[in-house]
């Protein structure tokens, strides 16, 4: 009889241990990761929208109202930040010291090939 008894203790723990929700809890926390992972996937190209906006904003603040140099200053911004910002898709004019700062560009967020969805950016900035 004494054999059996570690066997029903063991028995009794592993049920414990079932009862208190493991494979509940296990499957939780891997939800909980897949949320995070998404957040961060969609979060990254709106994080360098506003970086970048900011950036604009602090150059074009300075008295500087060459538009080659703001273009070249926009276009280091956006390389920096990994941007995927065209010349062709800058605009920027100059008009009796009022700067007006026209940006556009599409990032594509891929989940390992199964999904895809592209994210339209547009950034317009006066000062």
């Amino acid at each position: 009889m004494a054999a059996l008894r570690p066997y029903r203790e063991d028995y009794t723990m592993m049920q414990e241990i079932g009862n208190r929700g493991f494979v509940k809890g296990f499957l939780v926390l891997c939800v909980l990761v897949a949320i995070v992972f998404v957040g961060v996937s969609f979060g990254k190209p709106y994080f360098r929208y506003y970086q970048l906006s900011s950036n604009t904003r602090d150059y074009l603040k300075g008295d500087t109202f060459n538009p080659q140099g703001i273009r070249a200053n926009i276009m280091a911004a956006a390389e920096e930040l990994n941007v995927p910002l065209d010349e062709e898709n800058l605009e920027v004019s100059v008009k009796q010291k009022n700067v007006k700062v026209r940006a556009t560009w599409s990032e594509t967020v891929d989940f390992w090939g199964y999904y895809q969805k592209t994210m339209d950016f547009v950034r317009e900035e006066d000062y």
